[in-house]
């Protein structure tokens, strides 16, 4: 099944430059299948799974999908809308890009790295304008993850090559956390909700392996200050894409934008799968220790997803909602992402301003090899 909705707006306007939103993706229904389908791509890809190709075939083929696909399924149908036939993050991430280009009155495609719109629909979309002769790719996130902004750039070359498709300029939107427009962007969607009494902000970043990050930034995990103490050493050693930098920075940024202490802002990573080490301290544990402490009001918010999604939605509003309340937690606000907030569009667009005045943001030979496929 493929999308019969628009992923393609402004291919009217005559600018020779395009640009490429690209998002995490979603299931094409809540039916099972159509589940299994996108796990089974999503969990084969080796930069979430990092183990041989047979290894990872007989695990997510034998076991995790066929355990995992029901209960998916079934947590999918949630936040499934009926009307629209789309998940929110699909229907977001349009809405964003025809935002986009109505502002920056350029065509602007939107695909998915797992499932429909495709990457591919939306290269084959943008290269088959004859005015394009630049595509700029911008992932829809914050921070740099394997698993995450890099695969989607990786993801974006091979299918190129793959498809044969005519030669263009590409040019690579970095990572934003840092970027001043979006923080306050993030920060005025947070503020109007600290008017109410709350013990602590819980800044929720999805979890990777530690085996995801440099050996070095892999010491005292659970410290949450432990990368931005080091910054000088990730700059000296060109490690400033480390994920666990960026979020410590992140909620360290969170807390100044919006004036509070520090100590009132803690983050926490969620979305934890198998038993090997991730990131901690892990949301699961941490959700219930706070009633204990005497944490018994929290904000959450999650700046490491631009779209509502399952994660958001279901795993934090619902799931760990549970559990705080049940361990004896009084008030849980789980305060949504930027989605398609006009002002994200916003800060969007003027960091593309920033990027495409940037020489070295045009992808070259020797740094595409970064990603290779």
């Amino acid at each position: 099944m493929t999308t019969t909705q628009p992923f393609l707006f402004g291919a009217d306007n005559a600018t020779t430059r395009g640009i490429l939103l690209l998002n995490l993706g979603s299931p094409n229904s809540p039916d099972v299948a159509d589940v299994r389908n996108y796990l089974l791509t999503f969990l084969m890809d080796r930069r979430i799974i990092g183990l041989s190709y047979p290894v990872r075939h007989l695990l997510v083929h034998r076991i995790i999908v066929p355990r995992r696909a029901p209960k998916s399924a079934a947590n999918y149908r949630t936040i499934w809308d009926d009307t629209t036939k789309t998940f929110p993050l699909i229907a977001h991430s349009r809405s964003i890009a025809e935002q986009l280009s109505a502002l920056r009155q350029a065509p602007v495609a939107v695909g998915m790295r797992y499932g429909h719109p495709s990457t591919a629909e939306a290269l084959q979309a943008l290269t088959a304008l004859p005015q394009i002769e630049e595509i700029v790719i911008v992932p829809l996130y914050p921070h740099y993850a394997r698993s995450s902004y890099e695969t989607a750039v990786a993801f974006v070359l091979e299918e190129m090559r793959r498809l044969k498709l005519r030669p263009v300029r590409l040019r690579l939107q970095e990572p934003f956390y840092h970027d001043k427009a979006y923080r306050s962007a993030l920060a005025e969607s947070i503020r109007p909700y600290l008017s109410q009494p709350f013990d602590r902000l819980i800044v929720s970043m999805h979890g990777i392996p530690l085996s995801h990050i440099p050996k070095a930034c892999r010491g005292e995990n659970g410290h949450t200050s432990y990368c931005r103490e080091r910054r000088p050493w990730h700059e000296r050693h060109g490690e400033e894409d480390c994920y666990r930098l960026q979020c410590e920075e992140t909620r360290h940024f969170l807390a100044q934008d919006l004036g509070l202490p520090q100590e009132k802002v803690e983050l926490a990573y969620q979305s934890r799968l198998g038993l090997h080490p991730w990131l901690q301290p892990y949301m699961s544990k941490r959700i219930r220790q706070l009633p204990h402490e005497g944490i018994e009001r929290v904000l959450v918010v999650c700046p490491g997803f631009v779209c509502d999604c399952l994660e958001t939605i279901q795993e934090i509003d619902a799931e760990y909602r549970h559990d705080f309340l049940s361990s004896g937690g009084k008030s849980f606000t789980y305060i949504p992402c930027l989605n398609s907030h006009p002002a994200f569009v916003s800060a969007l667009s003027s960091l593309l301003d920033q990027t495409n005045a940037t020489p070295s943001t045009l992808l070259s030979a020797e740094n595409q090899r970064k990603y290779k496929y």
